[in-house]
Formats: C-alpha cells, structure tokens, sequence
C-alpha cells in the first residue's frame, strides 16, 4: 500500500486530552473514533482540526457493518467522509463483523458467519467502504464469545480470504487473539501464523479482565504479558506501520 511508518500511537480518548493537547513527544499518532464525534459540531469539528494538526491521525470506526448488507444510519456514511476529510486520515478501520440488521442497529460488535457468502458480502463491502472514503482500508479481527454453527471456515482463513479479496490491509488486535485463543482454547501463535502477515498495517495493543471464567476484551486494564509476547512475535513477521494502544476506562498514569 505504500503507506508511512507512523510508529507508536494512542487511541484518542477525552480522558487523554490534558496529556496529549499539546503534543507529547512520547505519542508518534493518533487512532480516532469518528462516532465519537458524531454528530459533527462546530465544537468537535475544531477538536478534530486540533489533533490533526498536532498528530498524524488515523480512523477506526465503529458502525460500517461491513459483514452485512444492513443499511446506514441517515448521514452515518456522511459524517465519516467529513471526519475523514477534517483529520486527513493515513488510512481507516472497521471490525470485520456486523452492528446492523436490515435498518436495525445491533450496539454490539457481532462475530460474522463464516461462509463463503460472508467472505464475498465482506469483500463487497470493503470494497465500497474504501471507494466511499477515499483512503486505504484495513479489517480488524474482533473477541468473540460464541461460534455459530452456520460456519464452515475457521477464523484464520476467513481473514485471509477477506483481506486477499478485498485488496486491503489487516489491523491485527493481539487482545482480541489473545481472548478468543484463551476462551476457546487455541494456539495464538499457529493462528498468527496461518494469517496473511505481509498484509499487517497496524496492530491494536489492550488489555482486559477475565470474569467467569472468560477473558473479556473490556478496555480497562494494561496489556498481559502474553499480548507484549505476541507483538514480539509479529512484529519481525510483519510490515506493521503503527502500533497502538486502546483504553476506555481504568487509565495508568500516562508515563505508563
């Protein structure tokens, strides 16, 4: 894809904005939700400004849906092209998974059937994501808690089918292989290696807590040790362009 290195990156949360408002020589780039903006404002117009001035900014959204054909919230698609256009993303992100239904909106990251018809629904639908907004896709893997028993590919394989079709790069989130690998007792490392590495643009670090007996992509801890080890795995394997960090709640003290 021909994209920079952009290095070692945060995602933006408000939480973060004393530390990074003006410029923190530890944080390389910025990962920003567009829904957390939406709907634009004048305010969230000029924060987003703000950051791109200071930060090379990449966007990760939220409800693109690409593993269905569910219909967009009125002026989501809009929205991001103008986000889009405000922080002059490197390149953008979804989840490899769907949040709508028909006109329904799910409010969940929800795993994806995996089918020969879910890989060509997805590879259509990256498609037309990246031609809408203009800049280089990527598809991230999600934590899921269940397998559907319409499947009849393994997860890996489904990755590559979809990254390869679609001609586009892979944002590999170690937390979640980390998750998925503990809850439903797997290899992480023959997993990463059955995956397309050469196709690797930016890797998502987190962290979690383990409840009931399952590991939960919750967004509130530093990562495990296993997830640092996972990186040291593929980093070498890769051509990553940006590593970062995402945290919703439970921040460390940010030299940390």
């Amino acid at each position: 894809m021909g994209l920079p290195f952009l290095g070692v990156g945060l995602s933006y949360r408000w939480d973060l904005n004393p530390h990074l408002a003006r410029g923190n020589p530890g944080v390389d780039w910025l990962e920003v939700t567009p829904e957390h903006f939406l709907p634009l404002t004048p305010d969230s117009e000029r924060r987003l400004e703000l950051l791109a001035k200071r930060y090379p900014l990449v966007g990760h959204s939220l409800e693109l849906s690409v593993g269905s054909d569910g219909v967009d919230a009125p002026g989501y698609r809009d929205g991001l092209k103008r986000v889009r256009q405000l922080t002059k993303s490197v390149w953008h992100g979804d989840h490899l998974c769907f949040t709508r239904v028909g006109n329904l909106p799910l409010r969940a990251l929800t795993p994806v059937p995996l089918t020969e018809e879910a890989v060509a629904t997805c590879v259509r639908n990256v498609k037309a994501a990246r031609a809408d907004l203009d800049v280089p896709f990527v598809v991230e893997n999600i934590a899921y808690l269940f397998h559907t028993p319409l499947n009849t590919l393994d997860e890996a394989e489904f990755l590559r089918r979809v990254v390869e079709g679609a001609d586009c790069g892979l944002l590999l989130d170690l937390h979640n292989l980390h998750c998925n690998a503990v809850n439903h007792g797997f290899d992480p490392y023959a997993f990463l290696d059955r995956l397309p590495l050469e196709r690797v643009v930016q890797v998502h670090l987190a962290g979690g807590v383990t409840m009931e007996g399952l590991r939960l992509d919750s967004h509130s801890a530093p990562s495990p040790e296993e997830v640092w080890r996972l990186l040291e795995y593929v980093a070498p394997r890769s051509p990553v362009r940006g590593v970062n960090f995402e945290m919703d709640s439970g921040f460390p003290p940010f030299a940390r």
